[in-house]
């Protein structure tokens, strides 16, 4: 008997070794929901028929765990949650990191963890990079429809593309927004600087643009031809401050990625080494702000198919109101999955005017009208597109 009890203590013991001590963190539960019907008039081009008329919506849920240690470090755990719905909504922008348009399942957005202190912030997990999280954006109409990263749009892409409308058919979307995150949801290591007069500076690294799914921490190693892009790196840098009652805003970043495989093609993504630059300038004074942005990249390809936007943008914001308006310019050459295909140039203008009211703590009411003109060798003639949305922005 008294072998059987030591025996059992010991296994007691075992369990307890085995158990590991939980994190005493703090849970707090976030998200939001963005909501608009939309109306779009689309000429209908190379035999697309577009409905007009649409409800779209994106709905995040965030989970965040944070604690501060005896010695002054924030630890903390942050994950999204992407509930199913209008896939129209939360693509990535731009080509490299574009996924096919038409999923409704709920997805993981980012998940990472996070530790803080005098000495700067390190991020680790899914999540944007130096490049984005200190990029300058300049003013909107409203930050979903004409913003740094957009959320809503319903332009008729076979106008630039050429083809059937991609919009529901499993094509790959180009999102007109600006923001400089190719690879937007790889795990990667950030360190940003704390802010010194002002001043922050950012770098990140990613080992590749595929490890970024739910079994990534058990699968095989990545195999070098299997890996479109490996080697990521972004550096950034920002200053925000005040001069003679102005405001100011002013940054820039880079990012990299080596070109792993051998593709073939001169027109081909992979063909380079992938290659984007930003900058961005933002001045207020009492309620108006006037800023500009410029983004370039070289989308992996080989031949000269860069991809310049230019984005100018003018807001006036008095306690519950904002009005804004923005000009964005998109031009790019041999993009064989963006802007067109061949040598000639698509060059993509869109003007877009609106406002917003604030009826409770963030919650608002928007609306906004936009125009797009396309000039693209996909169409025998110039495209004039328009679209209205009208909708709100909650976020808890």
């Amino acid at each position: 008997m008294k072998k059987v009890l030591l025996a059992g203590t010991a296994l007691v013991g075992a369990a307890v070794l085995s158990t590991p001590a939980h994190a005493d963190l703090k849970l707090d539960l976030g998200g939001y929901f963005r909501g608009y019907a939309v109306y779009s008039d689309n000429d209908e081009v190379n035999g697309s028929d577009d409905q007009q008329v649409e409800f779209r919506r994106d709905t995040e849920v965030h989970f965040t765990g944070e604690t501060t240690t005896d010695s002054g470090l924030t630890v903390g755990v942050h994950s999204e949650l992407k509930l199913g719905g209008s896939s129209a909504f939360g693509q990535n922008q731009g080509n490299i990191s574009a996924y096919t348009n038409g999923t409704t399942n709920s997805s993981t957005d980012e998940a990472y963890a996070y530790f803080s202190g005098g000495w700067g912030r390190v991020n680790f997990g899914s999540e944007d990079g130096a490049a984005y999280l200190l990029q300058v954006a300049a003013p909107s109409a409203d930050s979903n429809i004409d913003g740094l990263r957009v959320y809503e749009q319903s332009w008729d892409q076979a106008a630039w593309i050429g083809g059937a409308n991609p919009g529901n058919a499993g094509f790959t979307q180009t999102i007109l927004g600006y923001d400089n995150a190719d690879f937007k949801n790889a795990d990667r290591l950030t360190y940003l600087t704390p802010k010194w007069n002002g001043f922050q500076a950012g770098l990140s690294y990613a080992p590749n643009a595929t490890q970024d799914d739910i079994f990534s921490a058990t699968n095989s190693p990545a195999q070098n031809n299997n890996v479109l892009f490996d080697d990521i790196w972004e550096a950034s840098a920002r200053w925000d401050g005040e001069f003679q009652g102005f405001g100011i805003s002013v940054g820039g970043g880079y990012s990299m990625a080596n070109a792993e495989q051998a593709v073939g093609g001169g027109t081909a993504v992979g063909s380079d080494d992938l290659k984007t630059w930003d900058a961005g300038l933002n001045v207020s004074y009492q309620d108006f702000s006037l800023g500009v942005a410029y983004k370039t990249t070289n989308e992996g390809i080989d031949t000269d198919g860069d991809l310049d936007t230019w984005v100018v943008g003018a807001a006036w914001d008095n306690g519950p109101y904002h009005v804004g308006a923005s000009w964005a310019d998109f031009r790019g050459d041999n993009n064989t999955l963006a802007l067109g295909t061949g040598t000639d140039s698509v060059d993509l203008d869109r003007y877009t005017i609106g406002g917003g009211y604030t009826y409770g703590p963030g919650m608002t009411f928007r609306g906004s009208v936009a125009y797009l003109n396309v000039d693209s060798p996909a169409t025998t003639a110039a495209s004039s597109q328009y679209q209205v949305a009208l909708g709100t922005d909650i976020n808890f």
